[in-house]
């Protein structure tokens, strides 16, 4: 019982996702403080079908930040965590005139092209969600069990928006205007420290561990996106073997799959060739319009390895590959943790 209830601890401590839930609660009076580092890159999207796409314009996405979290057991069987990230977020790619200067027009080329260049690049910079969760451990044998329940609310961050803005809300009703909506001034786009609205999830979680050090985890869970977004259903496989008394290699999968078409937040200028230089697009021609909606679902599989130090302090490292998505970039995550365990007298 000892053996699986550390195993399950290291797991719990560490992991890629501010401090992932896990069916092992922590025991009554223990507290774990913890910091993830995150950092994520991408050179290409997925769109509502299909392979990924590299971004137009040799477009780059990039975010970097760091996660505290701070959890303790209440009792045996109930803990609470709450967790806030700070991160910076930005997307970088070259300028470009989408709209060529009218054949009557007055101004002169090298004006028009100064008042009409469209510079994509946008970097935030802020505390993104605020999550509070508890779980409730129901049993340990024949495996362990658990009920969690969290919920994940924004700080105040502008939300995400389509490329220029949240209007038009259809592509023919942007087709028509394209001059008007196709300004410098009018550039939002997604780049956001997080979707801006509420979300409530459960998830029941489940895992194992055996003698040899093998050990096993599941997630079957499903999140309530309010303000008119997309709900998901959402699920993670975790399998893993105990190297040493302080050393756990893991392999993980995690899904998110949406289950309805969220609002449509405004208009993606995409690229019908992604590959076409800033210099050649000559007008509209290579406009791919896209009525961005908030509903995405992604497939991340990676790896990691946890280390104790010691009795009370652990390190985590994991990477993750955006395998699948809709709606979403096709990111690599790195990610660095650590996290400190105290008892606290007298709890």
């Amino acid at each position: 019982m000892k053996t699986k209830y550390s195993l399950g601890l290291a797991l719990l401590l560490c992991s890629n996702s501010i401090a992932e839930a896990s069916p092992w609660t922590l025991p009554q009076g223990r507290f774990v403080f913890g910091t993830n580092f995150n950092h994520q890159a991408a050179d290409s999207e997925f769109f509502d079908e299909g392979a990924a796409r590299k971004f137009p314009l040799r477009g780059q996405y990039d975010s970097a930040g760091m996660s505290a979290y701070a959890r303790i057991g209440f009792t045996d069987w109930l803990e609470f965590e709450l967790s806030l990230p700070f991160s910076v977020v930005s997307y970088q790619s070259d300028s470009v005139l989408l709209v060529p200067q009218p054949e009557d027009s007055e101004v002169s080329s090298l004006d028009y092209y100064q008042e009409n260049v469209i510079e994509l690049n946008k970097t935030v910079v802020g505390v993104g969600d605020f999550n509070l969760a508890t779980r409730v451990r129901w049993f340990v044998q024949p495996f362990a069990m658990a009920t969690e329940i969290r919920l994940k609310t924004p700080t105040g961050y502008n939300a995400p928006a389509g490329t220029f803005g949240e209007r038009p809300t259809s592509i023919a009703s942007f087709a028509e205007n394209v001059g008007q909506y196709v300004r410098p001034e009018n550039v939002q786009d997604d780049v956001t420290l997080g979707d801006g609205q509420l979300d409530a999830s459960i998830s029941m979680l489940f895992g194992h561990a055996y003698r040899s050090g093998t050990f096993f985890r599941a997630n079957l869970g499903y999140n309530l996106r309010l303000a008119d977004v997309g709900d998901q259903a959402l699920a993670m496989m975790k399998i893993g073997q105990r190297l040493s008394k302080n050393v756990l290699v893991f392999a993980s999968a995690n899904l998110a799959y949406a289950t309805q078409k969220g609002r449509i937040i405004g208009i993606s200028v995409a690229a019908v060739d992604p590959n076409v230089a800033a210099k050649d697009y000559g007008g509209t021609d290579n406009l791919l319009l896209r009525e961005v909606t908030l509903n995405p679902s992604f497939l991340d599989v990676g790896a990691g390895a946890i280390l104790r130090v010691g009795r009370y302090i652990e390190f985590s490292a994991s990477y993750y590959r955006r395998a699948w998505g809709v709606n979403t970039a096709a990111t690599d995550s790195f990610n660095l943790g650590v996290a400190v365990v105290q008892d606290i007298p007298g709890f």
